[in-house]
């Protein structure tokens, strides 16, 4: 439905393939009309422009945060206003939505269809940050994976509309579902949730290319080489996606399950080189093949063994099992060193725009690294470098995210980071970082508060000197954590910086 008069374009999306008759086509105009009387109401441009206005104020005011700094307000609620720009409501008037084979459905009881879902990104950070803000959204989210398995055959990688979009890798919306559940957001088919996932993980013929080189990763415990372009990734991802599928599984009593996909879950280990302590490509006779110099951004132009990111990136990804990898390497403290390192290393380079081949802030694989240091006694590193990143890689600059924002995949870590948190995907743990702004009041779904306080912060007070929250102590060597039932219970969390790190001296 288009009118110019009033600029306002409506749209009924159906499959023509479905019709074809000229009553077929009076239904689709008559849709598209219920569409924009649902929506638009008669009202004037400057009246829907006051809603929108509205509306986004409610969205974006339920996070009051307080600074100095002019410039971290406009990159906190920039960054904030992304977060939510997805997902696509895809729901039409009267709950109607367009499946993945192209049928018409209709929902109830106020439920909404869900897509454009850029799955490999946004379990990071962007679901994470729905779950403590916007939970029923993220549990119409979740639906609507579920349905989209029961009507296309598979869990999607990358929903785009109702298609099956192929892009990137892994079945990251396993973590996006056990996210969910662990924190709560039950009130959806669950059970064929993980009948979804594990049909998915066993089957090699599951439509979509659900999973790439699934027999050899099953039969040899990793893919090899010659099977994929993307062979060590690949690997990676898979653990990390049997982790989540496994550990559902036992939150929902099917042991057997639950112990077959935890064991695969340590495949990761079988593609760790020992004596050049990297993840490298094996072949299917169990050569290795890694790297000469591990930083070089050869994905960029041959079949390397990885997705966006060279070896010296991959090496940290392993997101489920964080202190098995660092018994990988050849002592705790080299970890830490070569993380360190890993970090520094790449402030040498400072655009925003070129592939870094150290750290590099503009892309998915990196995310979580920053917060290794947690599992190692070392926040005070964690802290050093987010508040580095937060103040150097984040500007109000025409270039001022760190790359592509993926449906809010970056300003959802820019906004965890403000806050002095990080998500540990599928789990109910938040990691304590260096919160940027002197105070922040978030208003819960559930009418909490939860009161971010901080004290003597500034550019050069960047460690945390002290955490507690409602009173209690946090230790920040050996549980630098916070639990996400204790956050949307309300309470107050209060930091108090320094800029020195007397407590790992």
């Amino acid at each position: 439905w288009l009118s110019f008069s009033t600029l306002k374009i409506n749209f009924f999306f159906l499959n023509v393939e479905h019709w074809t008759t000229e009553r077929d086509l009076e239904s689709i105009f008559t849709k598209a009309l219920l569409n924009m009387q649902s929506e638009w109401n008669g009202r004037n441009f400057k009246d829907c422009q006051r809603s929108a206005e509205e509306k986004w104020n409610t969205l974006l005011g339920q996070v009051n945060i307080v600074s100095k700094d002019q410039g971290l307000l406009e990159k906190f609620y920039t960054a904030l206003y992304h977060v939510y720009a997805g997902p696509t409501d895809f729901t039409e008037a009267k709950g109607m939505y367009i499946g993945m084979k192209g049928n018409v459905h209709q929902l109830t009881n106020e439920k909404r269809r869900f897509s454009d879902l850029s799955l490999w990104d946004v379990h990071r950070s962007q679901t994470p940050l729905l779950a403590l803000l916007q939970p029923s959204v993220l549990q119409d989210v979740v639906q609507s994976l579920v349905d989209m398995s029961r009507e296309g055959g598979a869990l999607p990688r990358w929903p785009i509309a109702n298609v099956f979009g192929g892009a990137m890798i892994g079945n990251h919306g396993y973590q996006v579902i056990l996210d969910a559940y662990v924190k709560g957001i039950s009130s959806f088919e669950v059970h064929q949730a993980l009948e979804a996932m594990y049909d998915e993980a066993t089957c090699p013929t599951t439509p979509h290319d659900a999973r790439p080189c699934l027999k050899e990763y099953v039969t040899l415990g990793y893919c090899p080489k010659e099977s994929h372009g993307n062979s060590v990734s690949l690997t990676l991802a898979y653990s990390f996606d049997d982790w989540a599928l496994g550990t559902l599984a036992q939150l929902l009593g099917n042991t057997s399950t639950a112990e077959i996909m935890l064991n695969r879950s340590q495949n990761y280990q079988n593609v760790w080189s020992n004596s050049n302590q990297l993840m490298c490509q094996r072949d299917s006779s169990g050569r290795f093949n890694c790297p000469l110099d591990p930083n070089l951004n050869t994905w960029l132009y041959t079949n390397d063994g990885f997705t966006e990111g060279n070896a010296a990136q991959w090496r940290w990804f392993v997101p489920h099992d964080v202190s098995g990898l660092i018994k990988l390497f050849k002592s705790k403290d080299v970890f830490v060193e070569e993380l360190d390192a890993f970090f520094g290393k790449s402030q040498d380079y400072t655009s925003n725009v070129l592939p870094n081949p150290y750290y590099w802030a503009g892309n998915e694989p990196d995310l979580l690294t920053v917060y290794l240091f947690c599992f190692a006694g070392r926040s005070d590193l964690t802290q050093k470098h987010v508040r580095w990143l937060l103040d150097n890689k984040y500007t109000t600059g025409s270039d001022g995210l760190p790359g592509n924002d993926d449906y809010g995949t970056m300003s959802a870590w820019f906004v965890w980071g403000t806050f002095g948190l990080y998500p540990l995907t599928g789990t109910t743990a938040y990691f304590i970082g260096s919160p940027a702004m002197d105070n922040a009041l978030l208003t819960l779904p559930n009418g909490g508060i939860l009161n971010i306080t901080v004290y003597n912060n500034s550019p050069t007070n960047t460690y945390v000197q002290k955490v507690t929250f409602n009173g209690k102590l946090i230790d920040l060597i050996h549980s630098p954590f916070i639990e996400h039932k204790e956050l949307t219970l309300g309470g107050t969390l209060k930091f108090w910086m320094t800029s020195s790190t007397l407590q790992f001296s």
